[in-house]
């Protein structure tokens, strides 16, 4: 079942040229989605958009508190122990104007931004938990306007981007909600979409 769903695009993929070696992003991704237990699927998109395709060197990750992030996280991992890659946590709470103009769902009932910081930092702190040993990687936490903004603002300094599927929450609301399709859309490298085989959330204390 996970093989089958990894990748959509590939009739999309770039012809490779003189100089670049054989495609690894979507034998990569197709690998991940058949080996990780948590995940249901694992979906490639916009693999015309990757400048090498030969080459993962360095994978954002979208963490949020969703069913699905442990999941990304487990699939992230795949994809970076086949390619050699580095990870890079990311996490955004929303801005002081993000906050004012309504734009963000309240953390445990307060809307405030020191909420949100300890929230993510905690979220943070679970995903890199949760890769154990591997060590080849760094996490970040971002205030902006929207989760998606600040994911593709900073997407052409990766190769991969890895998001969790569409849903719902407080926190979760504001880095997924409707934050994956725009992440698809307007990314400047390729999206992975990991939906969870069940519940996948962070055990966050």
């Amino acid at each position: 079942m996970h093989g089958s769903d990894a990748d959509e695009a590939s009739a999309e993929a770039p012809t490779v040229g003189d100089g670049v070696g054989e495609p690894v992003v979507e034998p990569a991704v197709r690998e991940a989605a058949a080996s990780t237990p948590t995940a249901a699927h694992a979906r490639l998109k916009g693999i015309e958009r990757a400048a090498r395709p030969d080459r993962v060197s360095s994978i954002l990750v979208a963490v949020g508190a969703g069913p699905h992030t442990g999941a990304t996280v487990d699939v992230a991992r795949e994809v970076a122990d086949a390619t050699d890659a580095w990870l890079e946590l990311f996490h955004v709470v929303p801005s002081d104007r993000a906050l004012v103009d309504g734009d963000a769902t309240a953390v445990d009932g307060e809307a405030d931004a020191d909420e949100y910081a300890a929230a993510g930092d905690r979220l943070l702190s679970a995903a890199r938990d949760r890769l154990g040993d591997f060590d080849r990687v760094d996490r970040w936490l971002v205030e902006d306007r929207t989760a998606a903004g600040a994911i593709v603002e900073q997407s052409p300094y990766y190769d991969l981007v890895v998001v969790g599927a569409p849903t719902t929450g407080t926190v979760g609301r504001f880095v997924f909600g409707s934050t994956t399709d725009t992440v698809i859309d307007d990314a400047e490298v390729p999206v992975v979409v990991v939906e969870a085989d069940g519940e996948t959330s962070l055990d966050v204390e």
